[in-house]
């Protein structure tokens, strides 16, 4: 029996080393561990649209036109007494009536199938122009000269072309009205006022910055204009309430609408002769 025990106790410390010595079955991955999880595959970035690259590319492409506008900021206002004393004026910005941007619509109208670029400038660049240093002598057509070219910069157009504000007598007074406006004087009906448009446009070489030769009117446009009724420089309105305040100005349709009114009229009339350079 005693060999019996040793015998049993033997077989059972061999059976437990090799369960000891055996390797552990490994266990089934469970659903939270059974696989490291792939690392997200990121969206490529959706690629800009063409279209958002064609002004950019317009901008920096070749320049046949270069379109410099300085008419649009700055609306005058300009009440004519019966003596000095019933004088009064005022000025309101006007920038959100798309002026400039008319301009250049209509250069690009004049001059289809041509590369025509709208020319930014800093605010307040024509300031020293509009508003000169007293100077013995002043030669407006070289301080515009230099002007231009600073501005045109590396712009590398062909041409350009440039519009800036006139002053102009109001009815023959001792007053004045500049670019874009209206005005009454003290004779006015009530209710009744006149928006004018008083610039220049210079065509520049944009090579020399030479200024070219503004197109002639004939002897006939001339004589037709002669004995017309129509002012091309104004517009005559019935039912305006003469402004008193900038805010007003800068907030009224009827002044708006009347101003882009009139310079269409005229931008469409006298504009394709300085683009051909007749």
């Amino acid at each position: 029996m005693l060999r019996i025990a040793v015998s049993l106790i033997v077989l059972s410390s061999i059976w437990t080393s090799a369960v000891a010595q055996t390797p552990p079955t490994p266990a089934a991955p469970s659903a939270r561990t059974a696989a490291p999880a792939r690392p997200a595959v990121k969206k490529a970035a959706p690629k800009a649209k063409p279209a958002a690259q064609q002004p950019v590319a317009a901008e920096s492409g070749p320049c046949q036109i270069g379109v410099i506008s300085a008419i649009g900021d700055r609306f005058s206002v300009q009440h004519v007494g019966l003596t000095m004393f019933g004088n009064e004026y005022l000025e309101a910005p006007i920038e959100n009536w798309g002026i400039d941007d008319l301009f250049v619509a209509k250069v690009r109208a004049a001059a289809p199938g041509t590369a025509v670029r709208k020319i930014a400038y800093a605010s307040g660049a024509f300031k020293p122009y509009y508003q000169p240093e007293a100077k013995l002598f002043r030669n407006d057509r070289n301080d515009l000269t230099a002007l231009v070219r600073q501005i045109a910069g590396t712009a590398n157009c062909e041409r350009y072309v440039v519009a800036t504000k006139a002053r102009v007598s109001v009815d023959g007074t001792n007053q004045s009205i500049e670019g874009l406006g209206v005005y009454k004087n003290w004779a006015s009906p009530s209710g009744r006022g006149v928006v004018v448009a008083h610039y220049l446009i210079n065509v520049f070489d944009g090579r020399t910055f030479d200024i070219h030769r503004a197109p002639t009117r004939s002897f006939g446009d001339v004589l037709a204009s002669s004995f017309s009724n129509k002012n091309d420089n104004m517009q005559i309105l019935n039912n305006l309430e003469f402004p008193k305040t900038p805010e007003q100005v800068t907030n009224s349709a009827l002044l708006r609408d009347s101003t882009r009114n009139l310079l269409t009229a005229q931008l469409e009339k006298y504009l394709p002769a300085y683009i051909k350079g007749e």
